[in-house]
């Protein structure tokens, strides 16, 4: 198990997390969005635990298979805290939560379920540079998902310009492409989405100009 490209349990486990990434968004969406409740259904909950239990399990079998674990555990190690399940672990230790923080940790292991979009692209990607492209792509997607999911959790029933999930998703989308909606934040959390969304959109556009540029004059060659 020293070659994580050659074990069958980390590829297996790939497949896994995957899964496990695809049934936390959906259920953190359906209950974000037809709840209205910023606080876990107890299925939900559970559901959280046994994904973010996955997520750890395949952070430890991949940090054991790699040729340096003690490298790779301290370079992922932001991997390891996304992944780990603390509002289950709080609400265990009787820790109340106040409401901002609550939706901020429920909505946490969604950044590990991003991780699980490049290793879906790579086993169906080919082509390294195609694998990068869609992965700019997905990545675009999902943070703007996420970004709206959040917006939405902490701005619905607070800011009268937001009527429903669509107009987080509409929201989300035009600041991640840096035009600006207007729909004005009024929580602490929109404000810092409203600053870090256009940013990321600053970075992320122009890398993906540049493997589309590339993908064209290859083709012309």
């Amino acid at each position: 198990m020293k070659n994580n490209a050659q074990s069958p349990l980390v590829r297996a486990l790939d497949g896994v997390a995957i899964v496990a990434g695809i049934l936390i968004l959906v259920s953190l969406s359906m209950d974000i969005i037809h709840r209205g409740s910023y606080k876990l259904s107890s299925g939900v909950a559970e559901l959280q635990l046994v994904v973010c239990l996955i997520f750890v399990l395949d952070f430890i079998v991949r940090t054991v298979a790699d040729h340096n674990p003690r490298r790779y555990f301290w370079r992922n190690i932001i991997i390891l805290i996304v992944s780990i399940p603390w509002l289950n672990l709080l609400s265990w230790a009787g820790v109340c939560l106040h409401n901002g923080v609550y939706v901020l940790l429920k909505c946490l292991p969604l950044v590990r379920a991003l991780l699980g979009v490049y290793s879906t692209i790579r086993l169906v990607t080919p082509s390294r540079v195609s694998a990068i492209m869609w992965s700019y792509i997905a990545l675009i997607v999902m943070l703007t998902y996420l970004s709206a999911l959040l917006f939405y959790s902490y701005e619905m029933g607070i800011n009268p310009r937001l009527g429903g999930f669509g107009e987080a998703l509409w929201w989300a989308g035009l600041n991640m492409t840096t035009v600006g909606a207007n729909i004005f934040a009024v929580t602490p959390m929109g404000k810092i989405l409203t600053v870090i969304l256009p940013g990321l959109g600053m970075i992320l556009f122009p890398l993906l100009t540049v493997y589309v540029t590339h993908i064209v004059k290859r083709s012309n060659v």
